[in-house]
């Protein structure tokens, strides 16, 4: 969850939303707000009848609330954090952390291990040396050498009931950035379907969770063109059920060295950022699973992810590869309905 830059503007004015809304039909509404948190832009948009404001900006107010205390526990970038206690003993002892942290690193090992390591919350000190935002060429061979020793799930302890959490290793951190988001997605909207709020959107800085509909309409999203993010999508779609939605692409951070493009998704068998892929798209009905296995899918390729769906069915893709074909694991249309 390493914060992303935002522009004076861009914070002032996110700062001054206010609660909006829209018609959609009939009395309905679309309510919508929006914060900075969790190093990212955190939207929330719902439907709900026309003068309630009052009662969705409790709902909306206890779901950001929600978020925020989320960010506190599962952030590796707060020194006071529970990740961040984890961290600076790794090698020495345990760490006592809340139920939010278990239940995060207990999904992140698991998907670790279904993936093969491709997904993996020991990322961290290979991530900060590939900090692409900042470099303008590849680290060492012999720095992607060192660092690699330090990345390995399979050396995290967790222990589900003494709630502790032990990195074996001196040296080793974590950080939960690639699924936090999807799961603190999911607890928002479990808050607001709380305060009877059950159709809305809850963007997490691109990824989604979606669920029931705006009026009688399905909501609809799209893909980017990989090779053109501001131009028509390749393709627009409309969601059948709910379900998290998450896309890793190699143009989202990325600097060019000498002709070639290294972009933030790195494959931890090599070191290097992963190739053969533009993007890929993933579908879940668990929102933390789709923010965790979009970027597994990215290293992994379209024969592995879709080895894996077939193993896990609440899982669906859209992949993108260098060679600009498009593959959809076979019950992608569980998930979405395209738009023509």
């Amino acid at each position: 969850m390493r914060p992303r830059p935002l522009s004076l503007l861009t914070i002032l004015a996110l700062f001054l939303t206010l609660l909006a809304c829209s018609g959609v039909e009939g009395d309905l509404r679309i309510y919508e707000q929006e914060k900075v948190q969790m190093g990212t832009v955190m939207k929330i948009k719902a439907v709900g009848p026309g003068g309630e404001e009052e009662s969705v900006r409790d709902a909306f107010g206890a779901a950001f609330r929600e978020i925020s205390e989320l960010e506190s526990e599962l952030s590796e970038w707060q020194p006071a954090s529970p990740v961040s206690a984890v961290n600076r003993e790794a090698g020495v002892r345990g760490v006592k952390v809340p139920a939010s942290v278990v239940t995060v690193a207990k999904e992140a090992l698991e998907i670790a291990g279904r993936t093969e390591g491709a997904f993996d919350v020991t990322f961290k000190p290979l991530g900060r040396l590939w900090n692409v935002t900042e470099r303008s060429a590849p680290p060492s061979p012999d720095s992607i050498r060192a660092v690699l020793k330090l990345v390995d799930y399979r050396k995290v302890r967790l222990d589900t009931l003494k709630g502790t959490l032990f990195l074996k290793k001196s040296g080793m951190e974590i950080g939960f950035g690639g699924i936090a988001k999807g799961y603190a997605a999911q607890r928002a909207g479990e808050v607001l379907e709380e305060h009877g709020m059950d159709n809305y959107i809850i963007n997490a800085g691109g990824d989604l969770y979606v669920r029931g509909k705006k009026g009688e309409r399905r909501w609809t999203s799209g893909i980017k063109n990989p090779d053109n993010r501001e131009g028509k999508p390749v393709l627009a779609f409309s969601v059948l059920k709910a379900c998290g939605i998450a896309t890793s692409g190699n143009y989202e951070s990325y600097f060019t060295h000498d002709g070639v493009r290294y972009h933030h998704i790195v494959d931890l068998e090599t070191g290097y950022p992963a190739r053969g892929v533009k993007s890929v798209t993933v579908f879940s009905e668990n929102p933390a699973h789709a923010d965790a296995y979009a970027t597994a899918f990215f290293i992994l390729g379209h024969a592995e992810a879709l080895r894996i769906v077939e193993r896990d069915p609440s899982l669906a893709f859209i992949l993108i590869d260098d060679d600009d074909t498009t593959y959809r694991s076979p019950n992608i249309g569980e998930f979405i309905e395209d738009i023509r």
